[in-house]
């Protein structure tokens, strides 16, 4: 049986960025975390899309995550924490469904 350990990192950086995420499994998934700001999140999400990276990548076995901090203002406060680490949650848990159910069709 193969076993997923996941580790989960949230901290404001120069109060305007949130990196939201670090993710590190076994055998093989990697995560890659996005760091933007509510005013770059519309440009990054088109640049991310475009590149056919928008979920997995297949070519770098990566998914790709997407957050652009709470309340729209990009800081990370006391308030959100608990939000945004339900919906970080559900990500990894939809991405480990994912791999469970595709990993077996990617070369």
């Amino acid at each position: 049986m193969k076993t997923y350990e996941f580790h989960y990192s949230i901290h404001e950086v120069d109060g305007k960025e949130v990196e939201l995420i670090e993710c590190t499994t076994w055998p093989r998934l990697d995560v890659q975390v996005i760091r933007t700001t509510p005013e770059r999140f519309e440009e990054d999400l088109k640049i991310i899309k475009s590149r056919g990276l928008y979920g997995y990548s297949p070519l770098d076995k990566t998914f790709i995550l997407l957050h652009a901090g709470g309340e729209g203002n990009g800081e990370l406060t006391q308030s959100n924490v608990k939000e945004i680490l339900n919906g970080m949650k559900e990500i990894m848990n939809a991405a480990v469904r994912w791999w469970m159910k595709n990993k077996n069709n990617i070369k």
